[in-house]
């Protein structure tokens, strides 16, 4: 009876992933109107909070993108707040300072190293600004982003908005053409049907707007966060999503509003990325476990979908392969679940080659790249992340010291 329970929920979680690509399909070209309302005219003074750690010289890269940005200079400005950097970052950062004088930039340094959601309150506390839009160190952005942005929250029930994260970088290796197609299929499909509730569950830490009345409520749940006394530090982007959902406010991706990042290149550093994100989701299932009964009758009852059935789908599904795999060790090679992965995975890679050129894939395997990281993902990553919970650096950006010193001898 046990197993039969268990296929059952796994193929209910499955089926809700599946029906919300259907629904952004049909909604993406049968359904314009379900789009926000956006006001050009509305330009509010806008805030830039840059945390960064040991990024190097991407973090004047990302200046420089976001200086050439489509609104007035004079209503915005850049607070890059570094966090203890043990390499060359925050000179890069004071480089942009002194070369892109068009606009205002505000630098700072964290006394202690802080991790990433702390490092974006600190940077707070020198805003005054109505809007703050958060973003990662090592992200370009359209020149369009910033004003895509703000003109979305001439609704005023809008609480925070995102934009739509592509790869800088999709043709590095395979591994980055995995991402890329991750990616495309994350902003262009699954976010739609969330996007039409105005209830994205979600919203990428890359390009994070949100209202600064706001934030000021949520900043002090972000410094308190723990997992039984140990802070966190990691997925404030969730975090800040779901405290938005939860105050009765919508949330939304303007697929308009662009930027790429620059993806890890080697297995080793995707699976840390993902190790801290699938973490991040895991926090965020027992979160909205304790407050379920908000979301249900009060709030966004459809985020339930995703803020519940899909972490649970995830750990079931490791449950099932387990089950399986000890009965029948080839049960995932059958011809027609191959097939099906292959078919879905070769009609996305088309389709950001067909839509997407700065992110067109140039390998013609990728697909094939794609559909079994997906699978090492779903069976490995849940369960490591439910071990390694206490985990508080910046993941992929932790530095040693000592690395460091041999990489640059003259510092």
């Amino acid at each position: 009876m046990a197993p039969i329970l268990l296929w059952l929920v796994m193929v209910l979680c499955l089926l809700i992933s599946v029906v919300k690509y259907v629904m952004g399909i049909i909604l993406k070209l049968s359904f314009p109107s379900t789009q926000i309302r956006k006001d050009y005219s509305y330009r509010p003074t806008v805030s830039v909070l840059m945390p960064c750690f040991n990024e190097g010289k991407t973090v004047y890269e990302t200046i420089e993108s976001i200086s050439k940005c489509n609104y007035p200079n004079e209503k915005f400005e850049v607070i890059a707040q570094d966090d203890c950097s043990v390499d060359d970052s925050y000179e890069w950062v004071l480089k942009a300072q002194r070369d892109f004088t068009n606009i205002r930039i505000r630098t700072g340094r964290n006394a202690a190293n802080s991790g990433k959601a702390r490092t974006v309150c600190n940077a707070l506390e020198h805003s005054s600004a109505d809007i703050i839009i958060s973003i990662d160190s090592d992200c370009i952005f359209h020149e369009d982003a910033i004003r895509e942005l703000t003109a979305c929250f001439s609704e005023p029930r809008i609480g925070s908005v995102g934009g739509r994260v592509g790869v800088r970088n999709p043709n590095d290796s395979i591994i980055t053409g995995i991402q890329a197609v991750v990616y495309y299929s994350a902003f262009q499909l699954y976010k739609i049907p969330e996007n039409w509730t105005r209830s994205v569950c979600c919203i990428s830490g890359c390009l994070f707007a949100i209202r600064r009345e706001l934030l000021l409520e949520i900043e002090p749940a972000i410094r308190a966060r723990h997992w039984f006394g140990i802070p966190v530090n990691q997925g404030e982007d969730r975090f800040l999503t779901h405290q938005t959902l939860l105050r009765g406010y919508g949330t939304y991706i303007n697929n308009d509003a662009l930027c790429w990042t620059t993806v890890p290149d080697t297995l080793s550093v995707l699976f840390k990325q993902q190790l801290r994100w699938r973490r991040s989701i895991v926090r965020d299932f027992f979160y909205t476990l304790r407050t379920l009964p908000r979301h249900v009758w009060k709030l966004h009852p459809n985020t339930v979908f995703t803020l519940v059935l899909t972490p649970l789908g995830a750990i079931v599904a490791f449950l099932v392969a387990v089950t399986m795999l000890s009965s029948d060790p080839l049960a995932w090679a059958g011809p027609l679940p191959l097939l099906t992965a292959l078919g879905i995975g070769a009609v996305l890679t088309w389709v950001i080659k067909k839509y997407s050129a700065r992110e067109a894939l140039a390998h013609p395997l990728v697909f094939g790249a794609y559909v079994a990281w997906s699978l090492v993902s779903s069976l490995f990553l849940t369960p490591l992340a439910l071990c390694t919970m206490d985990s508080a650096d910046w993941g992929t950006r932790t530095k040693e010291e000592q690395e460091v010193l041999l990489a640059n001898p003259d510092r």
